[in-house]
């Protein structure tokens, strides 16, 4: 469904290449307008202090705005022109101007940036159809040593409804009674339970002991 204000609470914003498209500075915010292939109509694309982007098509012949393009039941070959430009637009500055930020949660920047540094390994995201999930794998042997993971809270027994960002590694399985306590630590969601637990990133376990997990997992991966 098309929309007029669209959250960028997952997006990452490249002010160079905004500038670039045509955005100019604003006391707050950022400014674009541009016409439309259809004469007479102009669109405005603003992004506000609030990380949104709101935009507003303008019929210039009337000065009135139009909004059937926003409107799926609205058909026809003219409003089709319309929503059609719109939708490549916005299209086009998301993934020109922005980068898509799948993991939000602090701890989970913090783990994807040690993996990058201590290992030099960016992740990756194999399954088009979950896209909020990725893996890290060795670069020697192409194993898995880590899995960063979005998942409902109800999913891991956790209290209260939502999302929460995950963190899965391996250990060996003599150690699964002596790791999994329920709290800090859980059986790997969606791996092979003796091999695998979960941390929530959340907090509840400090970074300097996730890292060092991450090292264990690592080296468990050979």
């Amino acid at each position: 469904m098309l929309t007029n204000d669209i959250s960028l609470e997952h997006y990452q914003l490249d002010v160079k290449k905004l500038q670039a498209y045509g955005f100019k500075k604003r006391e707050q915010g950022y400014l674009c307008c541009r016409m439309l292939k259809v004469p007479s109509f102009q669109l405005q694309l603003e992004i506000t202090p609030e990380n949104r982007l709101k935009t507003l098509i303008t019929d210039l012949d009337v000065n009135e705005a139009y909004m059937l393009h926003l409107n799926a039941a609205t058909q026809g070959e003219f409003v089709g022109k319309i929503r059609q430009e719109y939708s490549e637009i916005v299209n086009d500055i998301l993934t020109g101007c922005f980068t898509h930020i799948i993991f939000t949660a602090a701890q989970s920047l913090k783990v994807i940036q040690f993996i990058k540094q201590q290992y030099d390994i960016e992740l990756e995201y194999l399954w088009p159809k979950f896209p909020r999930n990725a893996i890290a794998r060795r670069q020697d042997n192409n194993k898995w040593f880590a899995a960063l993971l979005t998942v409902e809270k109800s999913k891991l027994g956790l209290p209260g409804e939502g999302i929460i960002e995950v963190l899965d590694l391996k250990m060996r399985p003599e150690d699964k009674d002596q790791i999994i306590d329920n709290h800090r630590y859980f059986p790997g969601y969606h791996m092979n339970k003796k091999h695998w637990f979960t941390i929530c990133l959340d907090g509840r376990v400090k970074d300097d002991e996730i890292f060092g997990k991450i090292g264990d997992s690592y080296r468990l991966a050979k």
